[in-house]
């Protein structure tokens, strides 16, 4: 199930519920129970592999051009 952040509208209180994507929008404020909730776009955090790490990586890139398989570096990877 996903994460999601809400905000409410009438406490400004700010939570996180793990709900299913169905019932991510009715959802009450966990701090005054209000309905009047508001979905956050959430911030994630990614972490960038080295290509020495992937398992195969080097033999697909190899056969791409580009390190990101774009096919000869049009996205700016060389």
């Amino acid at each position: 199930m996903p994460l999601y952040e809400y905000r409410c509208s009438d406490c400004k209180s700010r939570f996180e519920l793990l709900v299913s994507h169905e019932q991510a929008d009715d959802v009450a404020c966990a701090q005054c129970g209000s309905e009047n909730v508001r979905r956050l776009l959430s911030v994630f955090a990614t972490q960038r592999v080295g290509a020495a790490s992937a398992v195969g990586l080097e033999e697909f890139s190899a056969g791409a051009g580009g390190s990101c398989s774009c096919g000869g570096g049009s996205c700016g990877c060389h």
